[in-house]
């Protein structure tokens, strides 16, 4: 964190990376708190979650490949045979997955967004400040998780209408495959967009006076200029997020290499680690690429006043803005000189 706010706008993606690794080993005290307390909790959620689906609710997600390759033929044939109460029981296990997963994950990113604002700012943070600091910030973030949330759904249910029109219409391999490449490339991009305003709506809700609609909004403005930049580190966090989640359930879940249960315990804690890592590297990755956004836009970060705004969470109180702006993180600095 030692980059002046000029030399922050230059920043690519080895170095946010770089960045966010250096300040995880110099910090890595906090950092291994918050990931025992918060994150590992979090990936035992997320893999007890698959567990429990595959092994009481094999009916309904029996065979994911078939789904998405032939949904029509697919669910024709099997949706008859799982009754009413089944699907009561596996809609209630999601909701309540979700929620659990999402508390977690809440926690832990404000914890995470919490503690690097205040490294940035070379202030003392210790594990107990951030401690009482997540109970006041996690009801904002909660506001933008849900606008993000109804903006993820709306745009996997419109994807999954397109793919189900596609598995009904297209019969043809060749015609069905130029088809569909461009469809998954479209999907993975707009998936991505989303993601990187999700990441930056999420930093934002903690640093500033804006939350929810708003947020999101100011994400997307934060990332323009560094969209490349955005979508390639989007794209490196959440291809090893998919690496991993891929190898436990091809491994693991559906035994694809029918390994010994000794072997399956040690991949089974491998996955675990590199999930626990993935989900701290993600957090931290995505208050970097807030910092280099906030640089490349010139909006001068003013270090007194971040550090005077973190201090009021641990207050009884909550920080304060003046109307119109976020005192902590001002406006373009040619603004402020204009007004002065």
């Amino acid at each position: 964190m030692d980059a002046t706010q000029e030399e922050m706008k230059f920043i690519g993606i080895l170095g946010i990376f770089s960045k966010s690794f250096k300040t995880i080993l110099t910090w890595k005290k906090i950092f291994t708190q918050i990931t025992l307390t918060l994150i590992l909790p979090l990936t035992i959620i997320f893999i007890a979650h698959t567990e429990i689906s595959r092994r009481f609710f094999n009916k309904i997600e029996e065979d994911p490949y078939q789904m998405f390759v032939n949904a029509y033929e697919y669910y024709r044939s099997y949706i008859s045979e799982v009754s009413p109460t089944d699907w009561l029981y596996y809609s209630l296990f999601k909701i309540v997955s979700i929620i659990i997963f999402t508390f977690f994950s809440l926690l832990s990113t404000t914890a995470v967004v919490y503690t690097i604002a205040s490294v940035y700012t070379g202030g003392d943070v210790t594990y107990r400040k951030v401690m009482k600091v997540v109970p006041k910030v996690w009801k904002r973030l909660t506001v933008s998780f849900l606008c993000m949330f109804l903006t993820f759904f709306a745009y996997n249910l419109m994807a999954s209408v397109v793919f189900f029109l596609w598995s009904v219409t297209l019969r043809e391999f060749v015609v069905s495959f130029f088809v569909i490449f461009p469809l998954i490339i479209l999907y993975i991009f707009g998936f991505l967009y989303l993601a990187i305003i999700w990441q930056l709506a999420s930093v934002i809700s903690v640093l500033e006076s804006c939350y929810g609609l708003k947020a999101m909004i100011k994400g997307m403005d934060l990332m323009k200029g560094k969209q490349r930049v955005a979508l390639m580190v989007s794209f490196l966090l959440y291809g090893l997020l998919a690496g991993v989640v891929f190898m436990y359930l091809a491994l693991i879940v559906f035994d694809g290499a029918e390994l010994s249960p000794v072997w399956k315990v040690a991949v089974g804690i491998l996955c675990c680690v590199l999930l626990v890592i993935t989900f701290l590297l993600i957090m931290v990755i995505q208050t970097m690429l807030y910092l280099v956004c906030k640089s490349y836009h010139r909006e001068t970060i003013d270090k007194v006043s971040l550090s005077t705004y973190l201090g009021a969470y641990l207050s009884d109180s909550q920080p304060a803005f003046m109307v119109g702006e976020d005192i902590q993180l001002g406006r373009p600095q040619n603004q402020r000189m204009s007004q002065v």
